[in-house]
């Protein structure tokens, strides 16, 4: 054999090589990522409920810790005689 057969046959080699390590690797991809799609959509369901809770928990709870007012006494606006009370609340409200 001569110099250019050897560098044609390790070319050849090289290539052959080459191809069988790219077949190896989408197989043993395909393997290993068989079930990754249901795993992602459960963890996206999981996720969004996490999420959905969160937003509704959080509120729920600080306003539960929020301090209770007393009961505001109402103003009958219509009543005859009830107009000054009206002003005062409303000044009240507004300072």
């Amino acid at each position: 054999m001569n110099e250019q057969q050897l560098e044609q046959l390790l070319r050849d080699e090289t290539r052959r090589r080459h191809i069988d390590d790219v077949e190896h690797l989408h197989s043993l991809g395909a393997d290993l990522t068989a079930d990754l799609q249901p795993w992602a959509l459960r963890r996206q369901i999981a996720g969004t409920l996490l999420s959905v809770a969160l937003l509704i928990a959080v509120p729920m709870i600080y306003s539960a810790l929020l301090p209770h007012s007393g009961t505001d006494s109402m103003v009958a606006c219509n009543l005859d005689g009830q107009e000054e009370a009206v002003i005062q609340c409303a000044n009240k409200l507004l300072t």
